[in-house]
């Protein structure tokens, strides 16, 4: 496509205008194009990715109720608008990436780092709570990998591209997904790429970002080549989680999968075992198993909750109330807990408690901070902040009844239980503090 070269939207009815070429992949090109006055994305497809003129079109008109229906989240660069065809071909505009995100592949490869490990965890939380949006509202994303995504490393904020294959869930589209992350009743043939599907492909994204290394690519993935025959054993018909405690024939290589290695052990036990349900025998062959969005959720919002920056700078991951840095030996000085009932976060300045922490929640407000703690920055005293948007029921430390309103912020003393949503929340000293 020359620069120049205009064509007319469907939806606005007014032509686009391409500015810049930016990017070539394997199904088309993307350009900057001048669309209603902005600077857009025009991705533009090569006649070869469409197939034959009956799958086009198919193509084209799930695209097409892409763009109607709208995006599910924020954090989807969705269709805006489409164009007509042009010379049995046809493209679609989109936001353009900013700057400050990079793809999911330079992370894999460490050329950029994330700021921290919170930061990790943010980029987490949100991929799960976008796709958790997409599921609810009736799609499969059908090719969830590892080029799908775009990460700001400062904030943790995503960008999930490439959703032209999104249809709604069942729905037959032609496309099966990238090899290394379909399920394995996918690679082998068995169903067409669904929510459940999506699922164990987003576990593969999740590992990945976490331990910067894939789930099932151990030692049985160390061969002079990798035939079809290998694949299919490795991905579909027996594959085996990479730190798996009871089946070692897949484990990390000591030099290969070093990352695995140091990474794993320091994880606390409830993220292990997420991931373990995750890579399990039953979730390989029975996908109704695999973790649901909601507990992926759960899980991370108590991990980023027990993530402590210690003064010498290093992260601690807060495990059983224990909080001793490795790399300089000090107490990171947690004070007060947090107990939630099933489990207790320390109470730091900047610790939140979120919504899906202790309520059912509507897709778009899981990751909507109930409580803030705070800290005075003169006397240097604890306080948790009313940020639900509701009055909380209280019980003082002298076991009197008052409410906590919205924006209010109550010191942090032995003692004292909180109502939010309808969960109690203790607040306890910690002991030789």
């Amino acid at each position: 496509m020359n620069l120049g070269f205009s064509i007319q939207t469907l939806f606005s009815k007014k032509d686009i205008v391409v500015k810049e070429f930016l990017a070539e992949g394997g199904q088309g090109s993307v350009y900057k194009v001048l669309y209603n006055g902005e600077e857009k994305a025009l991705k533009w497809y090569k006649k070869s990715a469409l197939g034959n003129k009956a799958k086009a079109q198919l193509f084209y008109d799930n695209l097409k109720k892409n763009v109607e229906r709208g995006t599910p989240s924020e954090d989807f660069l969705w269709p805006i608008d489409i164009t007509h065809w042009h010379q049995d071909t046809f493209g679609y505009i989109m936001n353009l990436k900013p700057a400050e995100y990079y793809e999911l592949t330079d992370f894999l490869l460490c050329t950029v780092r994330f700021r921290s490990y919170r930061r990790v965890t943010d980029a987490a939380l949100n991929i799960v709570s976008a796709f958790r949006q997409l599921h609810n509202q009736g799609y499969s994303y059908q090719d969830l990998n590892d080029g799908n995504f775009f990460i700001n490393p400062q904030n943790g904020k995503i960008l999930i591209c490439d959703n032209d294959n999104v249809a709604p869930n069942g729905e037959d589209t032609g496309i099966i997904g990238k090899p290394r992350y379909m399920a394995p009743e996918v690679v082998l043939g068995k169903t067409k790429p669904n929510n459940l599907s999506d699922r164990f492909s987003m576990s593969v994204i999740l590992y990945a970002l976490f331990c910067l290394n894939h789930p099932l690519e151990g030692k049985r993935h160390i061969v002079p080549a990798l035939t079809p025959k290998i694949q299919e054993e490795l991905y579909g018909s027996n594959p085996v989680f990479i730190m798996d405690p009871k089946n070692k024939s897949n484990g990390p290589d000591k030099i290969i999968h070093r990352n695995s290695l140091l990474i794993w052990p320091a994880l606390p036990d409830y993220i292990k075992e997420i991931f373990l349900k995750a890579f399990s025998e039953k979730s390989f062959t029975k996908p109704s198993a695999r973790p649901t969005e909601i507990e992926w959720l759960k899980v991370f919002t108590r991990f980023r909750s027990s993530i402590i920056s210690c003064s010498c700078g290093n992260e601690i991951f807060a495990n059983g109330g224990v909080a001793i840095c490795e790399k300089c030996g000090r107490n990171a000085g947690v004070s007060f807990e947090l107990n939630l009932g099933e489990y207790s976060i320390p109470a730091l300045k900047g610790s939140r408690i979120y919504k899906c922490q202790i309520s059912i929640t509507d897709d778009n407000q899981a990751l909507d901070p109930v409580a803030l703690i705070t800290q005075n920055p003169k006397s240097g005293k604890l306080f948790i902040e009313n940020k639900s948007g509701h009055n909380w029921n209280a019980i003082t430390s002298k076991g009197e009844p008052r409410k906590v309103a919205t924006n209010e912020a109550v010191p942090l003393k032995e003692g004292i239980q909180l109502t939010i949503n309808e969960q109690p929340i203790f607040i306890n000293a910690k002991k030789g503090v």
